[in-house]
């Protein structure tokens, strides 16, 4: 299955940034990827981000370390950041390594939207 990162400023809100990923999370270059989105965002003055993993079908622990280092660049520059739509078998492995206890999970991108406010 194709690795892929999608990066969406949010239209109502510029201070929100929605990032997609979808298929099999495996670190490397997708995180290099990633962390340079997010310095984007930062720079740009995005203080929230939202992360939909509805399309996700696997993730390994570098996938998963990938995702910390973003909540840590997130929270260095004060912003948050949200996971949404988890799919089950992902959050199997959040479970079993207690990473749900870390982030911010919601049911959808809209349910993390309205916890912003």
């Amino acid at each position: 299955m194709a690795e892929a990162l999608e990066f969406h400023a949010h239209p109502t809100n510029h201070a929100v940034a929605t990032v997609i990923l979808s298929g099999h999370i495996t670190g490397g270059p997708q995180a290099v990827e990633f962390s340079t989105h997010l310095n984007k965002f930062v720079a740009s003055k995005v203080k929230h981000v939202i992360v939909d993993l509805s399309a996700v079908s696997l993730i390994n622990s570098s996938g998963l370390g990938m995702l910390v280092g973003g909540l840590t660049t997130m929270r260095k520059s004060g912003g948050t950041m949200r996971f949404a739509a988890v799919p089950a078998n992902v959050m199997n492995l959040l479970e079993i390594t207690r990473l749900n206890t870390v982030f911010d999970i919601y049911e959808s991108v809209d349910a993390a939207l309205k916890k912003i406010g």
